[in-house]
């Protein structure tokens, strides 16, 4: 994992991406979205445990967002994605600029994912209960796109919800589902 840097070039957020139509576009977005949220944090706030429903601390939920990211990179490569696969205490959950290197490292990567890899059949990992072994599940690498992506939205609900409470500005839209702005958007076109 990257360590800390202070280089303007890890702290950009990912390229605007509206115009990609490729199948990652849509976590890419959401990466950069979070990247844009992160760089004003300086790192007592990215720290900070608020007292909220959430638990845990923005760097936290940040780490543990782009845990999921790389397991899915490694399906990609034809290995497990093992989502239990959790690097913890890692610079990435202590110092914002580690995590906006690496959300830059892992958008890189995301951009290579070749359209044809879309229908490979992968396995997964995951617990389904603490004293049981990880249940290893088939899937293919578009499922776990669409999973990898949701996992991102909803943490980034509760990063925002964090964010806020500890004084930062939260875009509106960031960390809604898609079907919850399709919604709004049509609401408010019948209105």
């Amino acid at each position: 994992m990257p360590t800390s840097t202070t280089s303007s070039a890890h702290t950009r957020p990912p390229s605007d991406l509206t115009s990609d139509p490729s199948h990652v576009a849509p976590l890419r977005e959401v990466l950069g979205q979070l990247c844009r949220l992160l760089e004003p944090l300086d790192p007592a706030r990215y720290n900070a445990k608020p007292v909220t429903t959430y638990g845990g601390s923005v760097g936290g939920h940040v780490r543990h967002c782009l845990d999921h990211v790389n397991a899915l990179l490694h399906g990609v490569k034809g290995e497990l994605i093992d989502y239990e696969a959790r690097q913890r205490g890692t610079d990435i959950e202590n110092d914002p600029a580690s995590a906006l290197a690496e959300i830059n490292r892992l958008d890189a990567a995301l951009a290579q994912v070749p359209t044809d890899a879309l229908g490979q059949t992968v396995t997964t990992a995951i617990f389904l209960a603490a004293d049981r072994p990880a249940l290893h599940a088939p899937s293919t690498v578009s499922r776990e796109i669409a999973f990898v992506l949701s996992h991102t939205i909803h943490h980034n609900a509760m990063i925002g919800g964090m964010v806020k409470a500890l004084g930062g500005d939260v875009p509106a839209e960031f960390g809604m589902a898609p079907g919850t702005l399709r919604h709004q958007q049509q609401q408010a076109a019948s209105a």
